[in-house]
Formats: structure tokens, C-alpha cells, sequence
């Protein structure tokens, strides 16, 4: 089925506006900013981690305070984001790397994926769900590595 120009320039909006909730995401967690973080979420939004969930937008509050005592300090990298928009709703599956010092000071570089669903409400995108699954646990990134090989 072919697109109209208007159509293919509504999609192209669409993906920009959902790829700017995603920055969002990044920048919000990784700076404990909750004004910018919350801003993301719609009212009845699921946020899914290993470390609980949260459900609506004082869930979602409450698990991001709580990932922010546990993980002091974040950064995280949204990449190769597939999305996917049917009218006023649309999915993304996204991969995700991020590097962290827990609460007990341990350094660790974590990847993983995001699967989302956004909605549009009064005209703007807003995330409704954010599941993440881990593809690696914790890399040996961090760990000391003396170099054997004789190289520098």
C-alpha cells in the first residue's frame, strides 16, 4: 500500500518525537532529573525492571527513586531503536547499554533491550510501557586486567 507524501511526513515526525522520548529516558535516569524523567509517561504507564515495576505515574516515581538509591550513578546508551507507528499508538524494540557504580561502589557496563509502547494523548507521544530485558549481566570491563602479552 503506497503513502501519501503527508502520510510519510506524519511517520517520519512520529519516530522523531518517540526517539526524543527515548533521550528523554537517557537523560532523565542518568541525571536523576524527575522532572524531565516523569515527563515521558502517560498516566497509566508500566515501567518493568529487574527491580520491580511500577504502575502509574506514582509507580513509575517509585521505582525510579529506588533505582537511584540502589544505582547512584548511570549512563545510559539507547540504540537501534525499530519503530513501529499505527495511528495515535506504536511499539519500539530498542537495545541498551549502560554503564553504572552501585550503591556499594562497584563499577559494572550492563546491555540489554527495551520493549515499549508509546500512545499519543491531546497531540503529544507518551511512553505507556518500558520492559527491560538483559542480554548480559555485568561485564569484566571494570575488572583489573594486568596485560600479559606484553603489549602497552
Amino acid at each position: 500500500m503506497a503513502r501519501t507524501a503527508e502520510e510519510r511526513l506524519q511517520w517520519a515526525l512520529d519516530v522523531e518525537e518517540i526517539k526524543t522520548l527515548l533521550a528523554k529516558y537517557c537523560h532523565g535516569i542518568d541525571k536523576q532529573d524527575e522532572k524531565l524523567f516523569m515527563s515521558i509517561w502517560s498516566e497509566d504507564a508500566d515501567y518493568v525492571l529487574p527491580r520491580g515495576e511500577g504502575h502509574g505515574t506514582d509507580g513509575v516515581r517509585a521505582l525510579v527513586r529506588k533505582v537511584w538509591t540502589q544505582v547512584p550513578r548511570c549512563h545510559h546508551h539507547i540504540t537501534n531503536p525499530l519503530i513501529s507507528v499505527d495511528g495515535d499508538t506504536a511499539t519500539a524494540k530498542t537495545d541498551v547499554f549502560y554503564f553504572r557504580l552501585t550503591a556499594d561502589g562497584v563499577n559494572q557496563l550492563l546491555s540489554g533491550g527495551y520493549e515499549l509502547e508509546f500512545v499519543r494523548r491531546d497531540g503529544e507521544w507518551r511512553t505507556r510501557r518500558m520492559e527491560f530485558a538483559p542480554f548480559v549481566s555485568t561485564s569484566p570491563v571494570f575488572a583489573e586486567n594486568p596485560v600479559t602479552d606484553g603489549a602497552s
